[in-house]
């Protein structure tokens, strides 16, 4: 039988849907597909060359494989890297020593890519622990007014703090119930892969929906571009959490919530303004829970940190900025076009 053309292996090597790598024996890299590059966020001329330990977000990881390497052993398990942009991503990834003639040449490496499902998995989990322990809390509280009321229940105070109470009690309720529903859609989309979303048709359906759900508030929008983003059915879900931000910690009368989406070199920004109180710089990170401590005690971050989640599953962005023209914040968030991706 004839030997195979090696340009196929190469076409294949390139072609090949998955993250596939190619390091020499000091571990720098000799190649790299089409679908590595898009995974870590380099382009060819800037990782090649370049030593592989660049991408490893978990030192001990890396060195296990250097070493199962250097032995002439596979090495196989779960990872994380570090991409272009210093976002960490991670895998579930094989490699193998490149034996010819006897002799190491090299070491192949591929991957698939699991952060989607690792973060909507950690999501889920701190959604659990935010519900068990807020709810705690709150009923501590709860239980507090209630003795007060109890050992002075002549006290002219009593209606109000009673009334205090109730609210208390709402509360409880709305988050309970808003953790659970946010739980369940993650659980719901853990294996769904991201597709094309059509942005202008979710903005619509869900601020129809909030305008249904809160007719206090006012709402202003336009046309929105008909464009299509990298996302999955948990948009229209993360989009709502803003737009119910934008409405619950809003201390005015009337909350108006103000919603745009502008084109922008292969990416679509949604701008969700309202006349709030506005988040002060140093705890724009932590409304996120972006941090330990405000996964667990921010009881406002609960729809915030499922949507930053979310919208991060899809290589997006979401942040906050001031209003420039009166009271308030403007929660942004970047979006890449679909079209892109394509090309």
């Amino acid at each position: 039988m004839e030997d195979t053309d090696p340009e196929l292996y190469r076409e294949a090597f390139r072609s090949a849907d998955i993250p596939m790598l190619i390091a020499d024996t000091n571990f720098a890299f000799r190649d790299i597909n089409d679908a590595g590059l898009e995974f870590l966020g380099y382009d060819y001329d800037d990782i090649v060359g370049e030593s592989v330990g660049l991408i490893a977000a978990d030192e001990e990881v890396y060195y296990e494989i250097v070493e199962q390497m250097i032995a002439g052993e596979t090495w196989s398990g779960e990872f994380m890297a570090r991409r272009k942009d210093q976002q960490v991503v991670y895998g579930q990834g094989f490699a193998s020593p490149m034996v010819v003639d006897g002799d190491v040449e090299g070491f192949l490496a591929f991957f698939v890519d699991t952060t989607k499902q690792r973060r909507y998995e950690n999501a889920s989990e701190v959604l659990n622990r935010l519900l068990r322990h807020d709810l705690r809390n709150e009923l501590n509280v709860v239980y507090g007014y209630t003795q007060q009321v109890a050992s002075r229940i002549d006290d002219e105070q009593a209606l109000e703090e009673l009334d205090l109470v109730q609210e208390k009690v709402l509360e409880i309720v709305h988050k309970s119930e808003r953790a659970r529903d946010l739980r369940e859609h993650l659980e719901r989309s853990h294996d769904v892969s991201n597709h094309p979303v059509r942005l202008d048709v979710v903005l619509n359906n869900k601020i129809v929906d909030a305008m249904i759900e809160f007719p206090d508030a006012e709402f202003e929008f336009g046309s929105f571009p008909e464009v299509e983003v990298v996302g999955d059915d948990l948009l229209g879900e993360a989009i709502e959490c803003l737009l119910e931000n934008a409405v619950m910690h809003n201390d005015k009368e009337t909350p108006r919530v103000e919603v745009s989406a502008d084109r922008d070199g292969g990416f679509v920004i949604v701008r969700v303004a309202d006349n709030g109180p506005g988040v002060p710089e140093e705890h724009r990170d932590l409304i996120f829970g972006r941090e330990e401590y405000d996964q667990l005690h921010h009881g406002t971050g609960i729809s915030l940190f499922f949507a930053d989640n979310v919208i991060s599953s899809y290589n997006g962005t979401i942040w906050v900025e001031d209003r420039e023209d009166g009271d308030g914040a403007v929660f942004c968030v970047r979006l890449q076009e679909q079209s892109t991706v394509d090309d």
